[in-house]
């Protein structure tokens, strides 16, 4: 092979690893957390995951901003004005917080499940209750109820 050749072959494959480059770096901030901060205040944080205040809006309206603004959940429930989001490795929980105004919580389904507060949604969200979860089993086929 001439040098010349040698030469566009190293500057294909540098160009190449700039293009690899920006694209890593353009998807790094395309996760659930990342686009929470950027549009709600942050209140609390443990183990577990992460509470933000909804900023007066419905959780019906939350829910939607995020299934059409951020990316379409996986599965989607409601249960007594509480709005249920699957994404991939994540549940966002929107509705009433302990003061009775709406929050949002965004819990990794990875995370150790002390509080022991992750519930059974229904088909789609999987994985099932975490075993040391409430002092029971994950029952069910793969561990899903």
């Amino acid at each position: 092979m001439t040098r010349t050749k040698l030469y566009w072959l190293a500057f294909g494959l540098a160009v190449g690893g700039f293009i690899c480059l920006f694209w890593g770096i353009s998807l790094m901030g395309n996760n659930i957390h990342s686009y929470m901060d950027g549009r709600y205040e942050r209140y609390s944080q443990d183990a577990d995951g992460a509470r933000y205040w909804c900023g007066g809006n419905s959780p019906q309206q939350v829910a939607s901003q995020l299934a059409t603004d951020y990316a379409e959940p996986q599965a989607q429930a409601s249960d007594r004005g509480t709005e249920y989001l699957r994404y991939d490795d994540d549940i966002v929980t929107v509705g009433p917080d302990a003061n009775g105004e709406c929050g949002i919580r965004v819990e990794d389904t990875d995370a150790r499940y002390s509080s022991g507060g992750f519930i059974f949604l229904g088909p789609g969200f999987t994985p099932g209750s975490p075993a040391g979860g409430s002092g029971g089993s994950p029952g069910g086929p793969d561990g899903n109820k």
